[in-house]
C-alpha cells in the first residue's frame, strides 16, 4: 500500500456549503470545507448537548414525583423513543417540517419566532467575533485545572472569560437582529434550516429519553443515609439538593452522560441521510470528486478517535479520582430502595390538592389524546381504494400500506420468490424465539439455531420449489432480520474472544486488541459502514457491487462484538478471582476454568447490558440504506418516493416503527427483568 496521499485537500474543491459558520466558497479548498463540515458537526453537538440535557434531566426529576399516572405516562412517551431507530425519528421530523406551512404562513409560537416548511427563524446578536468567544470559554472549561494547579478560584477564570469576551467584541458593536419577511425569504436574525433543525429536534429528543435514565439512576444511587441525616439536620428540601444530592449524583452520573454526549456526536453523522453538510457529508463529496477513499475515511476516522480518546482520557482520570476519594463507596440502603416504582392506588393518586390536580389534568389529557388518535387511526381511517379516496379523508390513510405492503415486506424480490422470502422470514422469526424467548438449555439452543439457520441457508440456496435467491435481491424485512440475526449471533463468540484476549493476554497482544476495540467503539457505524464499502472493495479487488449486504454485515459485526466485548470483560472482571484461583490449586486446566467457571457467572452478570447490546444492534440495521442495501427503512422512503403516497408519510413510518418495536421492547422488558433480578 502507498503513502496517503493528502495533496489534494489543497485543490479547489468546486461545490458550494448551503450552511456553514464558517465563511468558505467554491473556490476554497477540499481542506478548508472539510475544515467548515468539521465546525458544522461540532455545532450541531454544541446545540443538541445542552438541549438534550435540559429535557432529559426535566424527564428524569419529573419521574421522581412518586406520582403512578406521571410515571407511566412517561415511561410510554420515552420507550417508543428509545426502541426505535434515531435514523427513522430524524426521517419522521424531516417529513413534518416539510409539511409545515411556507414562510408566509409561518407558525410564530412568540415574536421573532417563526417554523415553517424553510426552517426555524430566530432573534439573534449580529457582530459577533467567535474567537474570543471561544477563547473564553476555553478559559471555562480549563478553571477546574487552574483551580489545582495555581489555586485559582473559580471567580477569577470567570472573570478572565468574561474580560477576553469583552475585549474581542470592544470593536464591534452588537446588534440584536430580529427575522423579518423579505419577498419568499427571510433576512435578518438566524434561520435554521430544515435539515440543521431536524438534527437539532430529533437528536436532542432522542438523547434526552436516555439522559433521563441517567439523571433518574443517578438520584437513585445516592445512599439513603445521606439525606435522612440532612432532613435530621433540618436542611430544608432546596438547600439538601444543591449540598448533598446534586454533588453525589453527578459524580455518579458523570460517566454515563459522558458516554451520551459521545453518542450524539457519533450519530450527528446520520446528516449525511437527510442531506445537512456536515463532516461526513463532505468527505464523502470529496471522495467521489477526487476517488481518494482511504485518505477520506482514514481523515474521518480520526477525527471521531481523537474526540473519542479525549472523552475516555476525561472519564479515565475522572474515575481514578473519585476511587482515590472512596466517594462511590458507600454502601446500605439507597434511595432507590426506598423509592420503587409507584403503585396504583388511591392515596398515590388523590391524596393531597396537587396530586388530585395532577392526576385529573393527566388523565384528561390522556383520554384527549386516546380519543383523537382512535379518531385519525380507527374511525375516520380510510382502509381501501387508491390514493384518490385518502385526499378528503379526515383519518389516517393505512390504504397506503396495504398497496404497498409486498414493497414493504419484501422490497424488490420477484413476486414468484416472494413466498420463498416469507417462509425464511418465519424461520428466522422461529430463530428470535429461540435465542431469547424459549426456555432452553444452552446447548438445545445452540443446536436449534443451528438447524434453523441451516434451513434457511438450504432455502435460499434454491431447496424446495424455489430457484436460489441472491442476497442483491433481498429486501425489505427479510435484509433486516438477517442482518439483525447474523449481527447478533456472529459478535457473541468474537465478543467473547476479544474480551478474554484483552484481559488475559500477553501484554503485546492485549494492548492491539485493547486499542482495535476502543478505535471501533469511537468510531460512528455510518462512518465504518462507509469505510467498509470503500476500502474492502479497494483492498480486496473484484465485484463487490452485489455484495453491498456482506458490507454491511461486516460493519455490523464489527461494531457490535466491540460493544459487546466491553460489556463482557465488566461482568468478567466481576467474577470473583479466589475462585479461579481455587480451580488453579485443584489442577484444573485453563480453558476448563474459563467455560465451567468464569463464562456462566460472566453470563449471567452481563445479561442486562448485552440486551442492551443486542437491541442497539437491532436498531443499527437501519442505517445500512445509506450504503445501499435495501432494507425495512429504505422500503418505505421508497413507498414515500411516490408521488400520489407522499402526503402520508406518518402511515408509513409508523409502520416501520411499530415493526422495530416488534424486535425491541420485548428484548429491552427483558433486560429491565434481568437488571431487578
Amino acid at each position: 500500500m502507498n503513502a496517503l496521499d493528502l495533496g489534494w485537500l489543497s485543490q479547489r474543491a468546486g461545490f458550494q456549503l448551503s450552511e456553514s459558520l464558517l465563511r468558505v466558497s467554491p473556490d476554497d479548498s477540499y481542506a478548508q470545507l472539510i475544515l467548515a463540515g468539521a465546525v458544522n458537526t461540532l455545532a450541531v453537538a454544541a446545540i443538541a448537548i445542552p438541549l438534550a440535557t435540559l429535557l432529559g434531566s426535566l424527564l428524569g426529576v419529573l419521574r421522581l414525583t412518586r406520582h403512578p399516572l406521571l410515571d407511566r405516562s412517561l415511561s410510554l412517551l420515552i420507550e417508543p423513543i428509545r426502541n426505535t431507530p434515531v435514523l427513522l425519528q430524524l426521517f419522521l421530523w424531516y417529513a413534518l417540517l416539510l409539511a409545515l406551512p411556507p414562510i408566509r404562513e409561518a407558525w410564530q409560537p412568540l415574536p421573532g419566532i417563526s417554523l415553517s416548511n424553510r426552517g426555524l427563524s430566530l432573534p439573534a446578536l449580529s457582530g459577533l467575533r467567535w474567537s474570543p468567544i471561544v477563547l473564553g470559554l476555553l478559559l471555562l472549561v480549563l478553571a477546574p485545572w487552574f483551580k489545582r494547579r495555581w489555586h485559582w478560584p473559580l471567580w477569577l477564570s470567570a472573570a478572565l472569560a468574561l474580560i477576553v469576551g469583552a475585549l474581542g467584541q470592544y470593536q464591534a458593536p452588537l446588534q440584536w437582529s430580529v427575522p423579518q419577511l423579505v419577498g419568499l425569504g427571510v433576512r435578518g436574525g438566524w434561520t435554521l434550516s430544515p435539515e440543521l433543525t431536524t438534527l437539532l429536534v430529533g437528536l436532542s429528543i432522542f438523547h434526552a429519553s436516555y439522559i433521563s435514565d441517567v439523571v433518574r439512576g443517578s438520584i437513585l444511587a445516592i445512599p439513603a443515609g445521606q439525606v435522612q441525616a440532612g432532613l435530621a439536620l433540618g436542611m430544608r428540601w432546596p438547600s439538601l439538593a444543591q449540598t448533598v444530592i446534586y454533588p453525589y449524583a453527578a459524580r455518579v452520573g458523570i460517566p454515563p452522560y459522558a458516554n451520551q454526549c459521545l453518542m450524539l456526536l457519533k450519530n450527528s453523522t446520520l446528516a449525511i441521510a437527510i442531506g445537512f453538510q456536515d463532516l461526513m457529508a463532505i468527505i464523502n463529496t470529496a471522495i467521489t470528486q477526487t476517488g481518494k477513499a482511504v485518505e477520506g475515511m482514514t481523515l474521518a476516522m480520526a477525527f471521531y478517535l481523537c474526540i473519542g480518546m479525549l472523552v475516555a482520557a476525561a472519564l479515565s482520570a475522572y474515575n481514578r479520582r473519585i476511587t482515590r476519594a472512596s466517594l462511590l463507596s458507600s454502601g446500605g440502603m439507597r434511595l432507590g430502595h426506598m423509592l420503587p416504582t409507584p403503585k396504583w392506588s388511591y392515596a398515590a393518586l388523590f391524596t393531597g390538592a396537587w396530586r388530585s390536580a395532577l392526576t385529573v389534568v393527566l388523565a384528561a389529557a390522556l383520554a384527549w389524546l386516546a380519543w383523537r388518535s382512535m379518531q385519525w387511526g380507527l374511525l375516520d381511517a380510510v382502509w381501501t381504494g387508491g390514493a384518490q379516496s385518502c385526499r378528503a379523508a379526515a383519518g389516517a390513510c393505512w390504504t397506503v400500506i396495504s398497496a404497498n405492503i409486498q414493497l414493504l415486506m419484501f422490497g424488490t424480490i420477484a413476486s414468484a420468490q416472494r413466498s420463498q422470502a416469507a417462509v425464511c422470514c418465519g424461520l428466522l422469526v422461529l430463530v428470535v424465539l429461540a435465542l431469547f424467548y424459549l426456555p432452553l438449555r444452552p446447548r438445545y439452543r445452540a443446536l436449534a439455531v443451528v438447524v434453523l439457520g441451516s434451513l434457511i441457508v438450504a432455502i435460499l440456496q434454491g431447496f424446495g420449489p424455489w430457484p436460489a435467491l441472491p442476497t442483491v435481491s433481498w429486501g425489505g424485512v427479510l435484509s433486516t432480520l438477517t442482518l439483525a440475526l447474523l449481527a447478533i449471533v456472529l459478535s457473541i463468540p468474537l465478543a467473547i474472544v476479544l474480551a478474554l484476549l484483552r484481559m488475559q493476554a500477553p501484554s503485546w497482544l492485549a494492548w492491539p486488541v485493547a486499542a482495535c476495540i476502543d478505535a471501533i467503539r469511537s468510531i460512528p457505524l455510518v462512518v465504518l459502514l462507509l469505510v467498509c464499502s470503500f476500502w474492502i472493495p479497494l483492498f480486496f479487488q473484484g465485484d463487490w457491487s452485489a455484495s453491498k449486504l456482506l458490507l454491511a454485515l461486516i460493519a455490523l459485526v464489527l461494531h457490535t462484538s466491540c460493544m459487546l466485548a466491553e460489556v463482557l470483560r465488566g461482568a468478567l472482571q466481576a467474577v470473583p478471582t479466589g475462585q479461579t484461583l481455587a480451580a488453579k490449586a485443584l489442577g484444573m486446566s485453563q480453558l476448563t476454568i474459563i467455560t465451567t467457571i468464569v463464562l456462566p457467572q460472566a453470563r449471567r452478570l452481563a445479561t442486562p447490558a448485552a440486551l442492551g447490546v443486542f437491541v442497539g444492534a437491532i436498531k443499527d440495521t437501519s442505517l445500512v440504506a445509506i450504503i445501499g442495501v435495501f432494507d425495512t427503512l429504505a422500503a418505505a422512503k421508497a413507498v414515500i418516493a411516490a408521488t400520489e403516497w407522499r402526503p402520508y408519510f406518518a402511515e408509513v413510518y409508523l409502520f416501520a416503527a411499530v415493526f422495530y418495536l416488534l424486535l425491541c421492547v420485548p428484548l429491552s422488558i427483558m433486560a429491565k427483568r434481568s437488571n431487578r433480578h
